[in-house]
């Protein structure tokens, strides 16, 4: 006895981890012509959503699950699966060396200050090393924002309705942290599945794609 051609037979689907029934959920779409939410709809998941305290914490890392559910690399580019798969590494790594070298820079600043308490040229050199670093940082999360965005309004056809031309930009530099954060919930079921803070995704494993 095996199965025999054009004969129907149904095979159980074992639960997986996290709380997953096994059970088969819909799979939800993503909007057409328009963003899933507002701007400002930030807790509509509620206020301790992992989507929110990236946004607002780790812009870089919630850019990379977003970039990584687009399938673009770090640099926000179409590529192949091996440059894809890694960008949210990339991102974490770079967010990593940002907030360490950062860090460093500030200790080693306020200990460049002479036996009298006056401030030395070492002490300066740091500080604008410091400075340049966080800038350099920023203007990179801005472009890489707007960059994501302009992707997703295009996959979508979402027109702009604000700043013609230049809203990606102006969202990006003006309210990064929420243009983050809408970008994210545009592109996963947050509705169904939970958010994760560090994963490639930002969603459990067995949670499918939209996009």
């Amino acid at each position: 006895g095996g199965v025999e051609e054009g004969q129907k037979f149904s095979v159980p689907f074992p639960a997986g981890a996290n709380d997953y029934s096994g059970a088969a959920i819909p799979r939800a779409s993503v909007p057409v012509g328009h963003w899933k939410d507002g701007m400002c709809d930030c807790c509509r998941h509620g206020p301790i959503h992992p989507a929110i305290w990236n946004a607002l914490c780790c812009p870089m890392i919630l850019v990379g699950q977003v970039m990584h559910r687009l399938k673009l690399t770090w640099l926000g580019n179409e590529g192949t699966i091996a440059q894809t798969t890694a960008t949210f590494r990339i991102l974490l790594y770079i967010t990593i060396a940002y907030v360490t070298v950062e860090r460093l820079l500030y200790f080693l600043a306020s200990a460049g200050v002479d036996e009298r308490g006056k401030l030395t040229d070492t002490f300066w050199a740091l500080v604008f090393t410091r400075l340049f670093w966080i800038f350099c940082f920023a203007v990179f999360t801005i472009f890489l924002v707007a960059k994501t965005r302009a992707r997703i309004r295009s996959k979508y056809s979402i027109p702009e309705k604000q700043c013609p031309g230049c809203e990606d930009f102006c969202c990006s530099f003006w309210c990064n942290c929420c243009t983050v954060a809408q970008m994210a919930r545009h592109t996963a079921d947050y509705g169904t599945y939970a958010g994760l803070c560090c994963s490639e995704t930002g969603t459990p494993p067995h949670a499918p794609s939209i996009v």
